[in-house]
């Protein structure tokens, strides 16, 4: 092999190794602004009309959803019955926060009225057996009623 052949075997090998170190750097942009391009943002609002969460069992646990009055959230046991929630109160537009027994039925609830905040208790039948919260002018009162509903006290 000549000295002339060797310089351009060596020039071809160069040229080669040329291109495929362009070609492969090429390969490395394109890829990198693929990548960049395709990267999620994260948004700044996300809206629906309903939010689910579910156990593993596919059962709703949590929701967070629209009514009539305004946004609700509840929770449900694991059998599904809702155990509590928070929103706005449909009647009135104030906030309420109402706690179920494990069968699904109202027991405990505090809301917003007219005269300001209310507490009530019930019974497992439904029936108000205690009420705390603010008269017309602004005053604190507070009943207690028996089983059937009855008052048993009231201050003042």
């Amino acid at each position: 092999m000549t000295t002339d052949t060797r310089i351009e075997s060596l020039e071809t090998q160069v040229r080669t190794l040329k291109r495929m170190l362009f070609g492969v750097f090429g390969l490395v942009v394109v890829g990198g602004l693929l990548a960049v391009t395709t990267l999620q943002s994260v948004p700044d609002v996300i809206q629906a009309k309903k939010f689910e969460v579910v156990n593993d069992e596919g059962k709703v646990v949590a929701s967070f959803y629209a009514n009539m009055g305004g946004g609700m959230l509840s929770f449900s046991n694991k059998d599904g019955e809702v155990v509590a929630g928070l929103g706005s109160d449909e009647v009135n537009g104030g906030g309420v926060l109402g706690i179920n027994n494990k069968d699904g039925k109202t027991v405990a609830g505090i809301y917003a009225d007219e005269n300001g905040g209310v507490a009530r208790v019930l019974n497992n039948n439904f029936t108000e057996v205690v009420q705390i919260g603010a008269d017309a002018n602004g005053d604190g009162r507070m009943k207690t009623s028996d089983s059937k509903g009855q008052t048993t006290s009231r201050i003042p």
